[in-house]
């Protein structure tokens, strides 16, 4: 380590390297300084200094511009906004989507996905990779929190499906005059 350098010396460049680069691809991806702002707990202003920083480091071939990088803050903000990914089971084996994907389905095929999770959490532990392929670059260990997170986004699609047939039933049904 050089004289005078304190080992948080280097984190901290790190971080506000971190933090030029989600301002940039963050504003970049369509959010505004002020929503970038809010999530980062910084000024607006700092935003822009900081996504044009950044911008300046790839200009000058500092950092590289990569997609992974595009991705990685593109899903950091779907999660922000509440849009999670999950991981589901299905009679095919392993999927991941996004909740807003998810939402897209309809009602039969959202129970079925339930059902298969459902399924899959009350097997016994030690077979449940015997009758799926286990994912690639997927720790096995973390399936089963997975799989109960992505019962509760589909258990809640279902209760706002479920909730807007009794809304649109209750439009559709005549009224009987008093």
């Amino acid at each position: 380590m050089a004289p005078g350098k304190n080992p948080t010396d280097e984190s901290e460049t790190t971080d506000e390297t971190v933090l030029d680069e989600g301002c940039f691809y963050l504003t970049r991806q369509g959010m505004t300084p002020q929503e970038v702002a809010v999530r980062f707990e910084i000024s607006e202003s700092q935003v822009a200094k900081r996504a044009g920083r950044f911008e300046k480091m790839l200009k000058e071939g500092k950092v590289p511009e990569e997609s992974v990088s595009t991705e990685f803050w593109k899903s950091i903000r779907e999660e922000a906004e509440g849009n999670v990914k999950v991981t589901f089971v299905s009679e095919k084996g392993f999927h991941h989507s996004w909740r807003s994907d998810l939402s897209k389905l309809d009602g039969p095929t959202l129970l079925s996905l339930f059902e298969s999770c459902k399924s899959f959490l009350d097997m016994d532990p030690s077979s449940r990779f015997l009758e799926y392929k286990t994912p690639k670059n997927y720790d096995p260990l973390a399936m089963q929190r997975e799989i109960s997170k992505a019962v509760v986004v589909i258990g809640g699609l279902l209760d706002d499906k479920w909730k807007a047939e009794q809304k649109e039933g209750k439009k559709k049904a005549p009224q009987a005059d008093h």
